[in-house]
């Protein structure tokens, strides 16, 4: 009984060790997430959450370790716990990169470094634990050294104490001899045979220990490697599809959102819209396959204020806008001809993701509009 609750001590403990790990994980993905950059900070004195946010993966760092000198077998427990997140994020990789490529890789420059910078970090936090766990630690603490079971090599207390020293007369009148023991007769067949067939068993075991090893990382590299990437028409399509999914709300989900500037990202450095009129844009758009409520809101081209840029002084028009129920927006603008029915020029703008951001390049835009206006 004793031995069960040790066991399921254990495991409740690689658990939680797991579950703090997924939170050092996020934290090393998306601390924008948890701590938004806001311009506010800029004008505030002492000690500030930006000045925190840097040091956020410390606390479930240190969460993990206690979790995990809570008991024994501590080195089983944290790398249990780190290699499964390792592992199960090395094999979601490929995966979400086809599908969800937002969660891979930031969309804007100015995005946090998402998972493929957060499982790098979290990689190199477990290479540091196996030098210090495996290595220094081992070195600097090593364990109590086995007794050997050799008669030879072990001497009696009572030859030790004082009292019963003797003089180099008398240990050479009578040394101490050891009998060497032979044996004779025939061998043991059967124990042979055994210690054979047990040598045999051993050799397989690690050979087949080995293979299967082998085999797990070759498929895991093929894995990563190979899982088949769309290629950019099929990624277009992708987002085409993914862009209009929208919340019971009515606004769009994030994913539509990154999705829908990846769509216009696409056609802006394409030129795709280059000569046509609105309905033209709108079939390509697949604006057909959307209700009709929810697309006159996408297609709304009204004056409408953006986070990012001052548009008083523009002359673009606002074609398409994609919002989601947190404020984050991708906006296609386009440029038509003097009798305002060919698109010339199209334009892709965001808002909402970063208000620092927001903040600077509106403070920029309007700096060169009142140096334009000046002349």
């Amino acid at each position: 009984m004793g031995t069960m609750l040790r066991k399921i001590f254990i495991a409740l403990r690689i658990v939680l060790t797991l579950a703090a790990a997924l939170v050092l994980l996020y934290v090393l993905s998306f601390p924008d997430s948890i701590i938004p950059e806001d311009p506010r900070y800029e004008y505030m004195s002492g000690i500030t959450a930006m000045d925190i946010k840097p040091w956020l993966w410390v606390a479930p760092l240190l969460l993990m370790e206690f979790f995990d000198v809570m008991g024994p077998k501590r080195n089983l427990v944290w790398f249990s716990a780190q290699f499964t997140v390792l592992l199960a994020g090395l094999i979601a990789w490929p995966v979400l990169e086809a599908q969800y490529p937002e969660l891979m890789h930031p969309t804007f420059s100015y995005e946090d470094g998402k998972l493929s910078a957060g499982l790098g970090w979290f990689a190199v936090i477990t290479f540091g634990s196996i030098l210090f766990r495996g290595v220094l630690l081992s070195f600097l603490y090593k364990g109590p050294e086995r007794a050997d079971d050799s008669e030879l090599n072990s001497v009696d207390a009572a030859v030790l104490d004082p009292s019963n020293a003797r003089t180099v007369r008398e240990i050479a009148a009578a040394p101490v001899r050891v009998k060497p023991r032979f044996l004779f007769g025939d061998a043991d067949h059967g124990l042979i045979e055994r210690f054979g067939i047990f040598m045999r068993r051993l050799v397989f075991r690690h050979r087949v220990h080995t293979a299967l090893y082998t085999a797990a990382g070759v498929l895991l590299c093929g894995w990563f490697l190979f899982y088949p990437q769309p290629d950019e028409q099929q990624a277009l399509q992708r987002d085409l599809s993914r862009m209009y999914d929208t919340h019971p709300c009515g606004k769009a989900t994030t994913p539509a959102v990154h999705a829908a500037y990846r769509v216009m990202k696409y056609i802006s450095d394409h030129e795709a819209f280059a000569g046509f009129d609105r309905k033209q844009a709108e079939e390509w758009l697949q604006l057909d396959k959307v209700n009709k409520h929810y697309r006159n809101s996408l297609r709304d081209e009204s004056d409408r204020p953006l986070a990012s840029v001052d548009d008083a002084f523009e002359s673009r028009t606002r074609f398409l806008t994609v919002t989601d129920t947190r404020g984050r927006t991708a906006v296609l603008f386009i440029r038509t001809n003097a009798q305002g029915d060919r698109i010339n020029i199209t334009e892709v703008q965001d808002a909402g993701w970063n208000a620092l951001m927001d903040d600077r390049r509106r403070r920029f835009g309007n700096d060169i509009d009142t140096r334009i206006l000046s002349r």
